[in-house]
C-alpha cells in the first residue's frame, strides 16, 4: 500500500517548516516586547510589593478631640509686634 504523501510533498512540508521557524525568530522579538508591555500594564510593579507592616488595630474607636478656642490676654488695639 502507497503512503499517504509522496517524499516531494515531506520535502516542501519541512521547507516550509523551517521558513516559519526562521520568520519567527525574526517577529519573536516584537511579540515578546509587547507581551513584556501587556504584563506591565495588566500587573503594574506597584503591586508587587508585599505589604510588610500592619497596622495595629485594637479594635476600639478613638473618638476624635473637638478644637477648642482659648482667649488669650492680648489686646485687639495692640499694633502687631514686627511691622
Amino acid at each position: 500500500m502507497r503512503g499517504r504523501y509522496s517524499i516531494g510533498t515531506y520535502i516542501i512540508f519541512g521547507l516550509l517548516a523551517i521558513g516559519l521557524l526562521f520568520s519567527l525568530t525574526t517577529i519573536f522579538i516584537p511579540i515578546l516586547v509587547l507581551g513584556a508591555i501587556f504584563l506591565l500594564y495588566k500587573f503594574p510593579p506597584s503591586t508587587w510589593r508585599k505589604v510588610t507592616m500592619y497596622r495595629k488595630d485594637d479594635g476600639k474607636r478613638h473618638r476624635k478631640a473637638r478644637y477648642r478656642v482659648i482667649h488669650g490676654t492680648k489686646r485687639d488695639d495692640d499694633p502687631p509686634r514686627y511691622h
